[in-house]
């Protein structure tokens, strides 16, 4: 018979694995996404210009980032879920006229090249992926709001399912489209990309709505108040922040590269190498659900094992991606399977090879949000993004100053020390926090 810690570990390897996979496959989707823009007429300029204006997207609909969490923590019955749906599609709705000022008038033009700092023929790929992109945010909320029920219900095998569904259509369409037609590149990327999610938030939806009539579900949620606005906007909102300056990265690091001197080949390198390094990072994403699913101050051991199974998976990622950075894999992954140049593959591998620290920080920071989120210390979590956004900036400059760094891997290493900025900041707060002092006086460390 297993131990207890045994099957503790089990446990949380069974309910994280389901949304560490639907990450990977995720991610995969995006890379599939760049294969089928690499067979398009002109790809390096439609890569870029794809990866810019999703880039932008992702910054405005962030809030749509956090819904699953915020289902996950403060929903404890039906009437509390409708309350979050109705905040939550309030938002969506005034996201979606927001991306669509800006596809469909010159506002989001000025945006590309006067802001982001985008050629004319990066900008006028990039509005036309704007004209499809605007309409993401309805199918995300769709999605993650389903998906937060499933978290509480522990059935975390639905996730995936719905992902595996979003890659097979958006595996379909790009290629149809890139292989058929003499639709832009970027274009063809949009299409794909949002066909594909309003199917995967279609079967989401249809699979984890039953749950709700289940009062069984809520068995192990709790909330100390009544769920108000005020109330969701307290959690919801420091959270909206840390997304949004997450979020801002993507823009900021492609702005710089913009300037450098072949802005092309940089930003797609850059793409692409993060891109597929994504395939490793991307699971450990979603280790703060373990930490505040499998953590309680009435059982301090809890923290050691969840510490722990962090690190175990951490190691692991580590060594995965050195395989892909270091090795003819990685190599022939680009060039093979992706249909990159080859100039666009060896900068890319530098990314990737910058990006292998990043797990170790991943994991800490997951570690540390599952614990503030479980006891509703959201701004510090908001307050670390900040101080992450502010020194991948700086490091960036100081990067691109020297001309022997590489510009795309300026744009790695720039996110490598962000990252270990955010949970130096976490750190110090956690240690000052209530829980903290008592697991450790319980665990005598």
């Amino acid at each position: 018979m297993p131990s207890r810690v045994t099957s503790t570990y089990l446990g949380i390897a069974r309910f994280i694995l389901p949304l560490s996979l639907t990450s990977l496959l995720i991610t995969l989707s995006h890379s599939i996404v760049n294969a089928g823009v690499a067979r398009t007429s002109d790809p390096e300029v439609a890569l870029a210009a794809y990866a810019l204006a999703k880039s932008l997207v992702m910054l405005i609909e962030n809030p749509m980032f956090m819904v699953r969490q915020t289902v996950a923590s403060l929903v404890k019955d039906l009437p509390s879920f409708i309350r979050v749906r109705r905040y939550i599609y309030s938002m969506a709705a005034g996201i979606t006229l927001i991306l669509a000022i800006l596809g469909f008038s010159p506002l989001g033009y000025y945006v590309l090249t006067n802001i982001m700092g985008a050629s004319d023929s990066l900008a006028k790929q990039s509005h036309l992926a704007l004209m499809v992109l605007f309409l993401l945010p309805i199918s995300t909320v769709c999605r993650n709001l389903y998906h937060g029920v499933a978290i509480i219900a522990r059935q975390t095998l639905l996730v995936p399912l719905s992902t595996t569904v979003r890659l097979i259509i958006m595996s379909s369409v790009v290629f149809i489209l890139a292989l058929a037609t003499d639709i832009p590149g970027a274009l063809v990327a949009s299409i794909s990309f949002v066909g594909a999610f309003f199917g995967e938030a279609f079967i989401m939806r249809w699979k984890a709505k039953p749950l709700l009539h289940n009062p069984t579900i809520f068995s192990r949620v709790s909330i100390s108040e009544e769920l108000t606005n005020p109330v969701i906007s307290r959690f919801f909102l420091p959270l909206m922040v840390t997304t949004l300056v997450a979020t801002a990265f993507g823009p900021l690091v492609n702005t710089g590269l913009t300037r450098t001197a072949s802005p092309e080949i940089t930003l797609a390198a850059y793409s692409v190498g993060l891109g597929l390094a994504q395939l490793v990072l991307a699971p450990l994403g979603m280790l703060h659900q373990s930490t505040l699913a499998f953590t309680s101050v009435d059982q301090p051991e809890s923290y050691k094992t969840t510490k722990i199974f962090t690190v175990g998976f951490v190691l692991l990622s580590m060594v995965v991606l050195a395989i892909f950075s270091f090795t003819p894999i990685g190599s022939w992954i680009l060039l093979g399977l992706i249909g990159v140049s080859p100039q666009v593959a060896e900068h890319a591998l530098m990314v990737m090879g910058v990006l292998t620290l990043q797990p170790i920080f991943i994991g800490w920071r997951e570690y540390l949000w599952g614990i503030l989120m479980q006891q509703n210390l959201t701004g510090i979590i908001g307050k670390a993004k900040a101080v992450n956004l502010v020194v991948v900036v700086g490091t960036l400059v100081s990067l691109l100053a020297f001309p022997s760094v590489h510009p795309a891997a300026a744009g790695g290493a720039s996110l490598v020390v962000g990252e270990l900025a955010d949970c130096i900041f976490m750190q110090i707060y956690y240690r000052r926090t209530n829980v903290y002092r008592q697991t450790q006086q319980s665990l005598h460390v």
